[in-house]
């Protein structure tokens, strides 16, 4: 799979045909328990996401996790460019590789949900007056987007965050035996802890 055949589904209707006003703004209370919840359901899978990218990031290209200021974008693209060193016949290279890339693309959406702006519509009248929303900012070529605060809508984002760690550790064994085998110095890093 090449890189622009990664595909992220966006979650839940996505209002960009509205005009919301910021008068209202979400207080803590103002939104449910379950909401909460979710919300922190969608936070843990985001972290572990992240923790997973970095810990493959630092098998191929060695470095301490505690002292690596780079974030994680820049992690991955320097994984990447490791990768792009070894041998082109490795079926390993081009699975660290596809998904490292599919890592991004998810980090990329978490950020956009993590950073955005809460809303409430007031529409006067319309049956979407009061309803909750996440504002996404503009942001890799994407433009402001609006998507509703709910259960449903973060659980399909929890859930392609949960998606992207999968195969995690088999491919940090193959890359760690790769390297090796290789004789690089990510044997020396634990791949699974």
């Amino acid at each position: 799979m090449s890189t622009s055949e990664i595909v992220i589904e966006e979650s839940g209707p996505v209002r960009d045909d509205v005009t919301a006003s910021y008068d209202r703004p979400v207080g803590d209370d103002d939104l449910p328990a379950e909401v909460f919840a979710e919300l922190g359901r969608v936070t843990w899978a985001a972290i572990l996401l992240e923790d997973y990218t970095e810990s493959l990031c630092s098998i191929i290209q060695p470095a301490d996790p505690r002292t690596d200021k780079r974030s994680v974008g820049r992690k991955i693209k320097d994984a990447q460019q490791v990768l792009r060193g070894w041998p082109v016949s490795s079926p390993t290279r081009d699975a660290a590789a596809t998904w490292l890339e599919r890592a991004r693309a998810v980090i990329e959406r978490r950020n956009a949900a993590l950073h955005a702006t809460p809303v409430v519509l007031s529409l006067r009248g319309h049956p979407d007056d009061g309803q909750q929303y996440l504002g996404e900012m503009p942001r890799a070529g994407r433009s402001y987007r609006q998507w509703p605060l709910r259960v449903e809508t973060l659980s399909e984002l929890r859930s392609v965050l949960i998606d992207a760690r999968s195969g995690w550790r088999e491919l940090a064994i193959a890359v760690h035996t790769e390297g090796r085998w290789r004789g690089e110095s990510s044997a020396t890093t634990d791949p699974v802890g």
